[in-house]
Order: structure tokens, then C-alpha cells, then sequence
């Protein structure tokens, strides 16, 4: 019995052992899904960006000096008269019937401040000699001055500041250039209105005619007049509508004659005739200024003057 018994276990143990052995099979390894490939790019050397390089150790920059930004003036520009070469380098002589006063800046009804720099050509009057003046509208005296008119040809050269003080905000003003004779007679008279100002800019305006205002026909220059009358004939650009002025003034300054000539000026400022006959009495020959003037109507005193020297006989 135990003999059959023992054989059945042998018998059974090498059935098993002739069995292949189904083993529990081990459990894969989970897989852990693999994300979809996320190529990590590769670290490249970092290149510095040009427009903001930011180094590690940032040098110290030099100092440089900063620039103050250039003021910029918002107001209108000032119109500033460039002055002249003493010399007159570039202003050609008058030409032949140009006035014998020329006031080549300011021109008429030109704004001023604080200044008038006025220049031309004059011919000299004696002792080489010119005034100047500035009156205000009430005709007083703002400003004067003395000229020396050197020159060996017959326009001498003139440049000269005025300098003025006003009280109003802005007033009429008349520039006048003047010369005298040897015996203090007025040979030539120029005069211009200007524009005043206590402050603000400076406006200056072109100069205006240039030619001599009166031309006188008679009497002819040289020509000696007798018999106790003159005949003054010619033709005038007159400022204004005030009459003109015809004198004869002896070298003593005493007047010998004087007439006034109603003239009005032309819409085109063109030369307007007169005509006037001047009686005189004289005892003995003498010379004698022939004056043709014209008052200011704005301003007293004389707006314009030409004279001529001519010799009377009884």
C-alpha cells in the first residue's frame, strides 16, 4: 500500500516535472507614453543684441559733456539793417540829377526803436559839412548830429546812429539831412516821416525817389538878372498840398524877396510846373540865394529845400 503510494507520487512528480510550467506571467513594465517630441533647442552661445548690449560687467561709461539744447526764439524775427562799409564799398555815386541829398535807409513811414541808423550821400555843404536831426511830432529836437561829408567827387558818403527815447507807445517823427553855406544859409534840405516806437521791432521800409524834387528852367545858372524882377520858372514833386516857398537871401541872410506858389502834389508823384515872378530892389549888384522850399505839414519846420546862388544887378 505505502509501496503503491509512493510510486503515485513519483509517477506525479515526474508528470510535473514533463509539464511545461505556465508561470504567472510578470507584469509588463508600463510604458509611460513618450510626449510628443518637444526638441528642446540646443543652447546656442548667446550672441549680445547689437542695439542694447547689456555686458556682465558693464564698463563705466566716460563722461561726456552734455550740450545745452540751442534756445530757439519763438517770436518773429527782428529785421535788422545791416550797416554799410564806412568806405560805401558797394553804393555806387548818384548819377547825374539824383537829389543833392540822398537818404539811402530809412525809407519813408519806416518803424524804428531805440535807433535810427541812417545812411546816403550828400553833397558837402561848407567846411565839408552835414546836420542830421530827429524831431518828435510836437517838433521838438530828439536827436542831432554833426557830419564831416569828405570826398573828392561831388557826393560824399554819410552813415550815422540816432539814438532817441520816447514816453508814448508810438509817435510821428520827421529825420530831416541839411547843409549850409559859408554864410549859414540852408543850400539843401531832405526830409522823410518816420514811425516811432517805445518798444517792439524794428520795420524798415525801401527807400523812395532818389532824384532832386525841383529842377529849376529860369533863370539859368550863371546868368546875371536885372531890372528889379526875377521870373522863377521850373517844375516840383511837392510833399504836400502846402504851397511852396520862392526866396531870394542875401549873403548877409537878410530876405530879399519871397513868394509863395500853390502846388499840390501828382497821384503818381510826378513833377507838377510853377511859375513865379519875384520882385527886388537892390542898390548895388550882390549875390543872392535863389530858395525854393516847402514846408512839413505834419510836423513844423522844413520839409524839403533847393536852393541855387545866382547875381542880381539893380
Amino acid at each position: 500500500m505505502q509501496r503503491r503510494f509512493f510510486l503515485t507520487c513519483t509517477l506525479l512528480a515526474v508528470l510535473t516535472a514533463c509539464v511545461p510550467v505556465t508561470a504567472t506571467p510578470s507584469p509588463l513594465p508600463t510604458l509611460t507614453p513618450v510626449p510628443p517630441a518637444t526638441i528642446q533647442p540646443t543652447a546656442l552661445p548667446t550672441v549680445p543684441a547689437t542695439s542694447s548690449p547689456t555686458p556682465e560687467n558693464p564698463p563705466t561709461p566716460a563722461t561726456t559733456p552734455t550740450l545745452e539744447p540751442t534756445v530757439t526764439n519763438t517770436l518773429p524775427p527782428i529785421p535788422t539793417l545791416m550797416p554799410p562799409t564806412q568806405a560805401a564799398t558797394s553804393l555806387p555815386q548818384p548819377a547825374v540829377g539824383s537829389g543833392a541829398i540822398q537818404i539811402f535807409s530809412p525809407g519813408p513811414l519806416s518803424k524804428l526803436v531805440s535807433q535810427v541808423i541812417v545812411y546816403g550821400y550828400a553833397i558837402p555843404g561848407y567846411d565839408n559839412k552835414g546836420v542830421v536831426s530827429l524831431y518828435g511830432e510836437d517838433g521838438r529836437l530828439l536827436a542831432s548830429a554833426l557830419l564831416q561829408l569828405n570826398t573828392p567827387l561831388t557826393w560824399a558818403y554819410f552813415y550815422w546812429k540816432l539814438p532817441f527815447e520816447i514816453q508814448a507807445a508810438g509817435e510821428l517823427a520827421r529825420l530831416t539831412m541839411s547843409t549850409q553855406d559859408q554864410y549859414g544859409r540852408l543850400t539843401a534840405v531832405y526830409s522823410l516821416h518816420l514811425i516811432l516806437l517805445f518798444e517792439g521791432f524794428s520795420i524798415i521800409n525801401p527807400l523812395g525817389d532818389l532824384k532832386e524834387r525841383c529842377v529849376i528852367d529860369r533863370p539859368v545858372a550863371g546868368r546875371r538878372i536885372t531890372g528889379g524882377m526875377l521870373r522863377v520858372s521850373g517844375e516840383m514833386r511837392p510833399f504836400n498840398n502846402l504851397p511852396l516857398v520862392v526866396e531870394l537871401i542875401g549873403r548877409d541872410g537878410n530876405v530879399i524877396a519871397s513868394q509863395a506858389v500853390t502846388s499840390s502834389p501828382a497821384p503818381d508823384d510826378s513833377y507838377v510846373p510853377f511859375q513865379v515872378d519875384l520882385p527886388y530892389s537892390i542898390s548895388t549888384g550882390a549875390w543872392a540865394l535863389l530858395v525854393v522850399r516847402q514846408p512839413d505839414d505834419r510836423i513844423g519846420g522844413t520839409m524839403y529845400l533847393y536852393s541855387r546862388e545866382i547875381f542880381l544887378s539893380p
